[in-house]
């Protein structure tokens, strides 16, 4: 494949006009959900650091022409960076691009920042006081000081901090602007709240317009402004242009004198900075007789993705979301943009103890889409700067949107009430988003079909059923069985393209009870396509090392609940200590160091290695979840002595054998001091054989959780 990019470069001045000029920008931004999070502190070591004539950095920009769909995901930089309640988040794309621009894709921070600083009188901060209190001063106001209140600061030298400072070095490149370059108040009402302040009310920024603060502040960028850009410039005329600005500022007299030199050396070296040379990477604009369209997608699709950008790297997520806020109908979800409709949602599915981040939210919503509205086929990178092929998403969900979030968080809530939770019970949300549209399908059909409401109620209730059967095997096996593990995206590609075949099976059926029949069978289908992997999976599930039996965690918490006598065992809160909070984990019954001192004094029979024996302690027959005060793993002491300490064995509301032959534990486990190493490791390899036994039939569907019956 051609070279995609090419070598450019401009003078800094030109770089800052194209993405500033009022009269059309050039140089735009994509809004791919990539937040300016830049600090104004930060802007202010950044100036710092050109006018000390320290290296600026390289960009990458892509050169957008006029017929390429992507430019509707263009937006122009932020002249006010708000971060009170109003935000910027919601920003989309500008409405009418120019025929031909550039797209900042790495170095927006910096630009952005140069922008606020040196931009204009319309750019800078806008913040609540309480946080401009912090920028300032490093100080956290008290009580309620600055709540509601929110200031506009903009990017001013300190005329007197800088005739201080330019008096003791006479070189202005040797200035710390750290401590000349200050955030100030200069735009009358507009720039501040109108809130009733308190008596004693402690402004956060300076006012240019206040007594004190008239003549005293500069804008930067009208310094930037008048500082000229062709080279050869005498220290007398910059003297001369800096005797004009400081009279427009009511600088005047003796301290007209005394700040004409200081400000005239900065204006020439403002110049200098102007005519900085700043080298970019510039993407090729399209060109069909370069590039076809797919390779071309293809390789701009990976250098997003692949770039570092606010310290985090852009996801395929990002670019949907950019199409989703582009072409977003407001009016069809109440007013409220894509933005705020997938906050909202992440809102109801904490409820659920699902915490995800915007990019798992749209991962998943952007796969029940699919299934239901693209004939299962998943968006691929080819698709995703394609406004034809994606576009459409934004108009399918705008319309959906409330029976999409009813499917969601009906399925979500459902798991959760078994007790399953992301990154405790299972690690990829490919399984519940494939849950997500199996319950969209459902939700559909309803929406379609006017029911009655004790048929609606029916309908509900077995998909309940069809959950409480299969859901636990299908969230629990599909990670047993490998399926997010290995070739994840060609699997989950395919639930995609079955669960399109399901939804075009239920959308022509008039009877409730066939549709979910239907459902049922869809997910009894996948559960028992899982069996023979998810065994295997099960049977090589093995800890060598004493830090990884955390792997038997979700084995061991399913296991705990397949027998009812186990389960009142397992539930008790065994107590040592004060402490009332339940937090199990995995631990081990016979204590790590102390079958180290039994291997050390005579292996058990059938081995000849030391390693290998010191393995059995942590296989899976050695574990149970215990809560974490026992601590068995770090210590040498028995598990009996610890269980006598319980409060419950104590007290005599549990008996210790009863509690430890619900578990499956026998004596040599309870108290391996007393019996020798082979006892011991029979014991631990007979319970693992029960543990994994037991599982197996869970998996087949022959055992089934007591615990929810219980309750």
């Amino acid at each position: 494949m051609p070279s995609i990019y090419v070598d450019q470069h401009c003078d800094l001045s030109d770089l800052l006009t194209s993405g500033s000029n009022e009269q059309g920008a050039t140089l735009l931004i994509p809004d791919l959900q990539r937040p300016y999070i830049w600090e104004p502190e930060k802007v202010v070591l950044l100036v710092d650091s050109l006018v000390r004539g320290w290296p600026f950095g390289t960009f990458l920009t892509w050169k957008v022409g006029k017929d390429d769909p992507v430019r509707d995901l263009a937006r122009s930089f932020w002249k006010v960076v708000d971060r009170t309640d109003g935000g910027n988040a919601d920003q989309v794309g500008m409405k009418n691009p120019p025929g031909a621009f550039q797209m900042v894709l790495d170095g927006q921070q910096r630009i952005q920042s140069l922008l606020l600083a040196l931009g204009g009188d319309a750019w800078g901060f806008k913040l609540f006081d309480r946080d401009w209190h912090t920028v300032v001063a490093d100080e956290k106001t008290k009580g309620r000081q600055g709540g509601k209140h929110w200031s506009l600061g903009c990017l001013c030298v300190d005329l007197d901090a800088l005739g201080i400072a330019y008096a003791k070095s006479k070189r202005i490149m040797a200035l710390d602007f750290t401590k000349v370059l200050s955030w100030v108040v200069t735009g009358g009402r507009t720039a501040q709240s109108e809130y009733e302040k308190k008596k004693g009310y402690r402004d956060p920024l300076p006012n240019s317009q206040s007594a004190e603060g008239r003549g005293r502040f500069v804008r930067l960028s009208r310094l930037w402004s008048t500082a000229p850009t062709v080279e050869g410039i005498e220290q007398e005329q910059a003297d001369g242009l800096a005797e004009e600005l400081l009279k427009e500022h009511d600088v005047q007299g003796e301290r007209l004198n005394g700040l004409v030199r200081p400000i005239g050396s900065l204006l020439m070296n403002l110049a200098r900075v102007k005519r900085t040379r700043v080298t970019y990477l510039e993407l090729a604009e399209f060109d069909s007789k370069i590039f076809t369209r797919e390779t071309y997608n293809d390789a701009v699709v990976n250098i997003f993705t692949r770039l570092n950008s606010a310290g985090r790297t852009l996801t395929r997520e990002d670019i949907t979301f950019a199409w989703l806020k582009v072409g977003w109908n407001a009016v069809l979800t109440g007013n409220r943009s894509a933005g705020k409709c997938f906050e909202d949602l992440r809102a109801l599915l904490k409820d659920s103890e699902l915490d995800l981040s915007t990019e798992d939210l749209i991962a998943g919503v952007s796969f029940v889409w699919a299934v239901a509205h693209r004939g299962g086929r998943l968006l691929g990178s080819n698709d995703l700067l394609k406004g034809d092929a994606i576009r459409p998403m934004a108009a399918d969900l705008s319309q959906n949107w409330a029976t999409l979030c009813k499917a969601v968080v009906k399925a979500s809530g459902a798991i959760a009430e078994r007790g399953l939770i992301y990154r405790q019970h299972y690690q990829s949300l490919n399984s519940i988003f494939v849950l997500w549209a199996w319950y969209y399908i459902a939700e559909q059909w309803i929406r379609a079909h006017q029911m009655k409401e004790l048929d609606e109620d029916a309908f509900v209730k077995r998909m309940a059923h069809a959950i409480e059967d299969l859901g636990d095997r299908w969230l629990v096996c599909s990670q047993w069985a490998g399926r997010w593990a290995v070739h994840s995206a060609v699997n989950i590609a395919g639930y995609a393209q079955r669960l399109f075949e399901c939804n075009k099976s239920v959308q022509p059926e008039s009877a409730n009870e066939e549709v979910t029949n239907i459902l049922r069978g869809f997910l009894d289908a996948e559960v028992k396509a899982l069996e023979a992997d998810a065994l295997k999976g099960l049977q090589d599930l093995n800890a060598t090392r004493r830090e990884l039996v955390r792997v038997y965690y979700t084995p061991l918490w399913i296991w705990h609940r397949l027998d009812l006598e186990r389960w009142k065992m397992s539930r008790l809160q065994l107590r040592i200590g004060k402490s009332m909070r339940k937090n199990h984990d995995v631990d081990h019954s016979v204590a790590f160091a102390l079958w180290e001192k039994k291997v050390a004094n005579g292996l058990p029979e059938g081995f000849d290695e030391t390693e290998k024996a010191v393995e059995i302690v942590n296989h899976l027959g050695n574990c149970c979840l215990l809560e974490k005060n026992f601590n068995i793993s770090k210590s040498d002491r028995t598990l009996e002595s610890f269980m006598n300490e319980v409060h419950e064995i104590k007290v005599k509301e549990v008996v210790l054998s009863s509690w430890a032959k619900s578990l499956g534990i026998t004596e040599a486990i309870l108290d391996p001091v007393s019996s020798d190493a082979t006892a011991v490791a029979k014991a631990i390899d007979e319970r693992d054989n029960l543990i994994r036994q037991q599982l197996g039939e869970f998996v087949t569907g022959r055992r089934s959780r007591m615990d929810l019956e219980a309750a």
